[in-house]
């Protein structure tokens, strides 16, 4: 797939294109790197537990090529479906034979037929879908925040990968992210598997006492990789509920990297709490956006690159945190067929369960977009 690599010297990440085998450097800056050949690169408010009900009518995509005068044609609601084979026969034979529906009927068969989320959501892009047992989760896409302008026609799907291709060319790098739970790591077989970069857990701070530790396979993954030829940047995972909290596991970071050199960003993971006991349960949007804010600017002063790591639904749940954030790159997380972001973004996290050669265990995949133009 992707035969590209890039490097990163004293906080300047730059490019090397394999095709015309020129240098490109990208600038640097708080949160953000900004040329990669000549363009733009690319690299799922307090989360209220009352959930507000659903719109009567969910407004048709203004972006949205299915879509068309509050209507969607059936021969686009058939080929879409072949993407996915959780599209219940019923639903198709229901439309069958049709030119289109509207949007507020397709609207009715998602809960009738109990049709998958990320199939509705391509009909649909003025809110963001999720499907929360039988019913539907709507948040609305944030008017103020920068858009991008990916066309996922270009996306192309392999067996555990993908890759992004215009006019014939790759315009994606392949990477992993990588921590004590993948195990013991062959890295010159992974580089042989044609994987461009690495993200490496440098720790984490725990979900309940907030004790900071170190990955305890960091060293080794990150001493492996660059003696392989994988390009390294690393991530902390964050239990953060303070800015100064951020700014200590900044500052845990900064000082693990000592006698390390690192050709990507140093990456704020920022999640949502998985169960009650988790201490960012109820974390406030403007508390997360500080937070982001605080670490990348810690590690920025030091030296590195940065960047922030989250999820569609966490980054869509705290509205306004995205437009808020602009000025830090972004490494977001949605494990669908085609992603649902409209937003600005540089690395898509697309799926957990990766296969790539040297790594025991499934493993998170990545795409590294080089060409961006945001709207």
């Amino acid at each position: 797939m992707k035969k590209k690599a890039f490097t990163r010297r004293k906080g300047q990440l730059a490019v090397l294109c394999a095709a015309a085998l020129v240098l490109c450097p990208l600038g640097t800056g708080a949160g953000r790197l900004d040329q990669l050949t000549g363009a733009s690169y690319i690299v799922e408010g307090q989360q209220s537990q009352d959930q507000p009900a659903p719109p009567p009518s969910v407004p048709a995509g203004k972006l949205n090529s299915y879509v068309t005068d509050g209507s969607i044609r059936v021969s686009d609601l058939l080929e879409v479906a072949e993407d996915y084979s959780k599209v219940p026969q019923d639903f198709l034979d229901e439309i069958e034979g049709r030119d289109s529906i509207t949007v507020d009927r397709f609207q009715d068969y998602m809960l009738e037929y109990k049709l998958p989320g990320q199939y509705a959501q391509r009909f649909i892009d003025d809110y963001f879908i999720f499907k929360q047992g039988d019913k539907f989760q709507y948040l609305p896409v944030e008017k103020g925040a920068t858009k991008h302008r990916y066309d996922w026609d270009n996306l192309v799907h392999y067996s555990y990968e993908k890759d992004y291709v215009v006019n014939g060319s790759s315009r994606a790098l392949k990477g992993v992210d990588v921590s004590v739970f993948q195990g013991n790591i062959d890295w010159y077989s992974v580089k042989a598997d044609g994987v461009d970069f690495a993200f490496i857990r440098l720790g984490y701070r725990g979900y309940t006492n907030g004790a900071i530790k170190v990955d305890s396979n960091f060293h080794q993954n990150i001493q492996g990789a660059k003696a392989a030829g994988v390009r390294v940047g690393v991530y902390f995972y964050s239990q953060a509920i303070s800015r100064a909290e951020a700014i200590e596991e900044a500052q845990f970071c900064i000082d693990e990297l000592s006698g390390y050199s690192l050709d990507l960003p140093v990456v704020f993971d920022l999640e949502g709490a998985q169960t009650n006991q988790y201490r960012t349960r109820g974390l406030g949007t403007q508390t997360a956006v500080n937070m982001v804010k605080a670490f990348c600017d810690t590690v920025e002063n030091a030296g590195y690159d940065s960047m922030y790591y989250s999820y569609a639904k966490f980054l869509a749940e705290h509205e306004g945190m995205v437009a808020q954030l602009e000025g830090y790159d972004l490494w977001m997380a949605m494990y669908y067929r085609v992603p649902f972001f409209p937003y600005n973004f540089q690395i898509w996290q697309y799926s957990s369960t990766g296969r790539v050669a040297g790594i025991p265990k499934e493993v998170d995949m990545n795409l590294w977009f080089l060409d961006y133009q945001p709207s």
